[in-house]
């Protein structure tokens, strides 16, 4: 019995020196397709397509009543035609749900504030031959601007896969609105890491990644490897790839640390202020927001600094010269750290635009974010006046 132990174990030995190893863990999935996404997220990014007054090829003759425009949208490798149709008593829309070459009319959902026309559709797309898959648009037209029309994905797919004994729930958008959803390149993946029972579908969230980039779960790393061209089905398998695991930005949650040199040449590090109310303020000259904001935070650096306040500014200018004289301009006392370049602190709290405030507590707890003006000065005075 020793001796084949001993076989067995010198066989290993011998596989992994020349370079075996196990086969990874993978996981698949069966997902559904739900309607509407805005169940899920509000955020989309937004497609256009021209319309002009030729009526494309797929459609039949058609006999609407006034000046009508026509648009193709590519979806799943068909076409999904829309008109326009301009008459004296309004705009009137019509799709071809089926893509059989004949136009329906859909009535508009609504108008925006600023006068666009928003709708809502249906569409039956086919990923193979005389087996509809139902797909749905979000459409926005601009009367001021007759000849664009803009859409974006209306619905995703969703479910739950079990990764390593735990289940976690996921949803995938088709976020370049092509209908397909196997060009990873193009995708979103919504993954509830955190396990909480709901998908964060901020633009920063932890739980949110493209579907072509690795993510951490507990030091396990993961990748999409294949999804089916009409979502409906998701292939994970653990990756030799290395990520850090992103952490929650959201309030209640300990800050992200960091070290940097700030512009003076001082070395500056969150986790040595604790005991500090700590306000992060992302801010860039070019920005009119920010610059308006300029007022609060100084106010909180000359009122409140005394009081145990330390104010970070983040900068993202173009230029570290175009900080310095921003500085100078606005007579900003408080020390600034130049991110621009490589953007150490702002890929760490996932910025995707400016101003973005994070207000620390003394313990190096997310005690507000995204706060300006009298609401973001009351916060940190009530910390100030909770500190033991």
């Amino acid at each position: 019995m020793n001796r084949g132990k001993t076989h067995v174990f010198s066989l290993l030995a011998l596989l992994l020196m020349v370079g075996f190893s196990p086969a990874l863990f993978a996981a698949r999935a069966n997902l559904k397709y739900s309607d509407p996404i805005t169940d899920l997220t509000g955020s989309c990014f937004l497609q256009g397509v021209r319309l002009t007054t030729d009526a494309p090829d797929e459609l039949s003759e058609l006999d609407l009543e006034g000046t009508t425009l026509y648009g193709v949208i590519p979806l799943a490798g068909g076409s999904f035609p829309i008109a326009i149709d301009l008459r004296s008593d309004g705009a009137f829309l019509f799709t071809d749900p089926n893509q059989r070459g004949m136009l329906e009319e859909i009535a508009w959902e609504g108008m925006s504030p600023d006068g666009r026309y928003l709708a809502r559709v249906g569409a039956h797309i086919y990923y193979e031959e005389d087996a509809p898959t139902p797909y749905r648009l979000f459409l926005i037209w601009n009367p001021q601007l007759p000849i664009v029309l803009t859409y974006c994905r209306g619905a995703y797919y969703g479910g739950s896969i079990t990764l390593n004994g735990v289940t976690y729930r996921l949803a995938i958008l088709d976020d370049d609105t092509d209908g397909r959803y196997d060009n990873l390149e193009s995708g979103v993946l919504f993954i509830d890491v955190d396990q909480d029972g709901s998908l964060l579908t901020t633009m920063d969230s932890h739980e949110q990644y493209g579907l072509d980039e690795p993510f951490n779960i507990d030091g396990i790393i993961y990748r999409v490897v294949a999804v089916a061209a009409d979502g409906s089905q998701i292939e994970i398998k653990e990756s030799n790839d290395w990520v850090e695991e992103k952490l929650p930005l959201e309030v209640g949650h300990p800050a992200p640390t960091f070290a940097v040199t700030d512009t003076r040449g001082q070395e500056v590090a969150l986790d040595t202020l604790k005991g500090q109310v700590v306000l992060l303020d992302f801010w860039a000259s070019w920005c009119e927001p920010c610059i308006a904001e300029l007022p609060t935070i100084k106010a909180i650096v000359d009122e409140l600094a005394a009081d145990g306040v330390t104010v970070l500014g983040i900068n993202l200018d173009r230029s570290e010269a175009s900080l310095n004289q921003a500085v100078s301009q606005y007579g900003l006392t408080y020390q600034q750290i130049y991110d621009r370049e490589d953007e150490t602190i702002s890929s760490l709290y996932r910025i995707v635009g400016v101003p973005m405030s994070y207000v620390v507590d003394h313990d190096g707890i997310i005690r507000g974010k995204g706060l300006r003006g009298q609401l973001l000065r009351e916060t940190i005075e009530t910390l100030l006046s909770e500190r033991p």
